[in-house]
């Protein structure tokens, strides 16, 4: 592979890779053993020395430095908040048809937050107001209910909006915690990220770090 195709190659790995990234940042991580690592999982015909170069180049880049400060800047002083006991009702059903619905929604004296998509949306409710809210559609149309979700609310300052890798630090925090994304609904500059109920505690704990 030739020195531009290597560094390329490897940036994109890292990249995609937030815990690499992290420890990358917090410079922790073996160089020699992650450059084994990479070519290992990727099946790469570089050398050892060529991959560590590459990873050396990443880790000293001022673009990256300065992307990951710009980012971790954005969070501080947002307002984080939990909510659990909320289902995910999921509807085959158009965005026409779901319009319909909302003033019966409305007098539920409720609020819900609602994702759609063309013939499909998606309802995360307080699993109490669940049955009254069934009632609202007719059974076919109902495809799906998870019960036993919790929601991290994340509201960011204006700058958020105009910030590059905001949802992808959110998601690979919560990801370096192992825990599972069930829904994401994005109304910037607030991020409503669902996690079941028995992670919340770690889930929300990932994210307040981005906030100190």
């Amino acid at each position: 592979m030739k020195l531009d195709n290597i560094n390329q190659t490897i940036w994109n790995l890292i990249r995609k890779d937030a815990a690499i990234q992290k420890d990358l940042q917090r410079k922790i991580i073996n160089m020699r053993a992650l450059a084994k690592h990479l070519i290992q999982k990727n099946q790469l015909s570089a050398s050892l020395d060529a991959v560590i170069s590459a990873i050396r180049r990443f880790q000293t880049k001022d673009e990256f430095r300065e992307e990951d400060k710009k980012v971790l800047n954005v969070f501080k002083g947002s307002i984080i908040s939990t909510k659990n006991n909320i289902t995910c009702l999921s509807l085959s059903i158009s965005v026409i048809e779901l319009c319909e619905k909302i003033q019966a929604l409305k007098k539920n004296s409720h609020a819900y937050k609602i994702a759609t998509g063309d013939t499909e949306a998606k309802i995360m409710i307080d699993t109490p107001k669940l049955e009254e809210t069934k009632k609202l559609f007719p059974q076919d149309n109902i495809t799906k209910e998870e019960r036993d979700l919790s929601e991290i609310s994340v509201k960011l300052s204006e700058k958020a909006l105009n910030t590059k890798g905001v949802l992808a630090k959110i998601a690979g925090e919560i990801a370096l915690a192992n825990i599972n994304i069930k829904e994401i609904i994005i109304c910037p500059p607030s991020f409503y990220i669902f996690v079941k109920q028995t992670d919340i505690v770690k889930a929300h704990e990932s994210i307040l770090k981005l906030a100190i």
